[in-house]
């Protein structure tokens, strides 16, 4: 009896859940527009030198299309050099093609740039590549830093708890770098912005599986990344509809402040709250998403299985005090699959954000193709939803993995005319680095035994941030070699496909509880076809 409720509340997907799921959605659509937002707030702008001999003493920073070309600067710019000019001959201030010595060049002094919409303007960074690229590396720095806080405060206060102070902390710090006045109050605002705000998704993603059921977490990673992969596309459309960061920030923040009703809206998760002891609380909000879902328990039976869930999850604490750092140095088989779990997220991440931050290289419209790279989520989502309970965790990861390698790694060796092939490659790579790190989710936790799972998967995701960190300079690479970002891209998922045969698929095999059970071959799982 005391199974069978349990099944009804923390199992399936009825009214509450669907509940559950719309709330989610909000904060999770926002995260997807504030996770990249540096591809546009701080993206590349084209500059050229001030030559004020032929453009007067102006002030002005920026300039419209129509005075960014003009005959002078064929004699006056040194070509393909943006932080360099012809130095001139005279001081007479002539703009003529015999007043400048195209011998001798000089570094520009003062710069104008083709828009106004990014910081690189505001800040003046023109020639300082490594300063633009740099707000997307402190950007991850905080991504990072953010998962041992909200962490935290996930065990401390409960999912709820974490996930209005990430929601809200990226509202607070987003607004507040709106009215910086210089770059380096720029990039603490970034880095604050993500430390308290870059773990919405995991929180919502939590908070979801621990009301669906872990059984369900791959339906819950699709119904949590359709509107994450929908609010990175909205990134593109509102920088395309406001035309400067700083209004974008003032219009993108502010609904953040919603979250703040959730405390009387979003339900807790009923296993953190056994775990705190708090069974009255538990009992009336599992009694709560029974009566939405239209079931009915007698109330014995209710509490009765409330109390069996707070003594298992008692006895399996008892169980993760086992030391992970000796099992990891007894253990062979613990250690390879911690090194391939960690290559795959690093590969992954690295080239999931890269790919992002690189978009503006494709041919057409920048907020275009960040709009289609963003979309490109969506098929990969639906495909593991399709796919990945059906052909097993490590077929499907290989071949996303191939995918994205293929895609990457033949993008350079098209001719500079095939920009619609061009745009296509780079869109399946999209699609199958989705895939990969989608499946990693799933593949990873199933891994690694029951009482080092979330330390082990948390690890994993830590590495895996730090390949966000370095995939905003990549941008530094193209500086010498086009092609060297692209062909890195590939490189990486090539390396992670190879290494998928060092681990075993784990698709109907009972999961491993114990570091020892890892070295036996687990029985499979008999799935009953009625």
């Amino acid at each position: 009896m005391a199974s069978e409720v349990k099944e009804e509340w923390c199992s399936g997907w009825g009214r509450w859940q669907v509940r559950l799921a719309l709330l989610l959605a909000l904060p999770v659509f926002l995260t997807g527009a504030y996770g990249t937002n540096y591809v546009f707030l701080a993206g590349p702008t084209e500059y050229r030198c001030r030559v004020p001999e032929c453009e007067g003493s102006s002030s002005k920073v920026s300039v419209t299309a129509e005075t960014w070309s003009q005959p002078w600067t064929k004699w006056a710019l040194v070509p393909n050099d943006p932080c360099r000019r012809w130095s001139p001959k005279h001081l007479d201030g002539a703009c003529t093609a015999d007043a400048f010595d195209n011998s001798t060049s000089e570094v520009c002094e003062n710069f104008v740039y083709r828009a106004s919409s990014s910081i690189v303007v505001e800040f003046d960074l023109a020639c300082k590549e490594w300063m633009r690229s740099l707000v997307g590396t402190i950007h991850c720095v905080g991504m990072l830093i953010s998962l041992p806080i909200i962490g935290f405060i996930s065990d401390r206060w409960g999912r709820r708890s974490a996930l209005i102070v990430s929601s809200c902390g990226a509202g607070v710090f987003g607004l507040c770098k709106s009215f910086v006045g210089s770059y380096y109050m720029y990039v603490t605002a970034e880095m604050l912005e993500t430390a308290f705000g870059a773990s919405v998704y995991p929180s919502a993603f939590v908070l979801m599986i621990e009301w669906l059921g872990v059984e369900h977490r791959v339906l819950a990673s699709f119904v949590l990344g359709i509107p994450l992969s929908l609010g990175a596309a909205f990134l593109s459309l509102l920088d395309y509809l406001t035309g400067h960061w700083r209004l974008w920030a003032r219009i993108a923040y502010p609904p953040s402040f919603l979250f703040l009703l959730y405390p009387w809206v979003l339900p807790e998760s009923v296993r953190w709250l056994i775990t705190r002891g708090r069974v009255s609380e538990a009992v009336a909000t599992i009694r709560s998403a029974l009566n939405c879902n239209r079931m009915t328990i007698p109330k014995a039976g209710l509490e009765k299985t409330v109390m069996n869930e707070q003594e298992a999850i008692g006895s399996s604490g008892v169980l993760q005090d086992e030391s992970l750092l000796r099992a990891l140095i007894k253990y062979e088989v613990l250690r390879r699959r911690l090194f391939v779990c960690c290559v795959w997220w690093l590969s992954c991440v690295f080239v999931f954000y890269g790919l992002a931050v690189r978009a503006h290289v494709l041919a057409g419209s920048a907020h275009v193709n960040y709009a289609l790279v963003a979309g490109a989520e969506l098929p990969a989502l639906a495909l593991n939803t399709l796919l990945l309970d059906r052909v097993g965790r490590r077929p499907l990861l290989t071949a996303a993995l191939l995918l994205t390698a293929v895609s990457l790694i033949t993008l350079p060796c098209l001719p500079q005319s095939s920009t619609g092939w061009g745009t296509a490659l780079y869109l399946s790579g999209k699609v199958g680095v989705t895939m990969s790190l989608n499946a990693l989710y799933v593949y990873t936790a199933e891994l690694f035994p029951t009482r080092a799972r979330h330390r082990l998967l948390a690890a994993c995701s830590a590495v895996g941030r730090v390949g966000a960190i370095f995939a905003p300079l990549t941008s530094l690479l193209a500086e010498y070699r086009a092609w060297l970002p692209t062909v890195l891209f590939g490189s990486l998922p090539l390396l992670s496909a190879a290494l998928t045969f060092l681990v075993p698929d784990t698709l109907h095999q009972t999961l491993p509880d114990s570091f020892a059970d890892l070295e036996e071959s687990p029985p499979p799982v008999h799935i009953n076809e009625a």
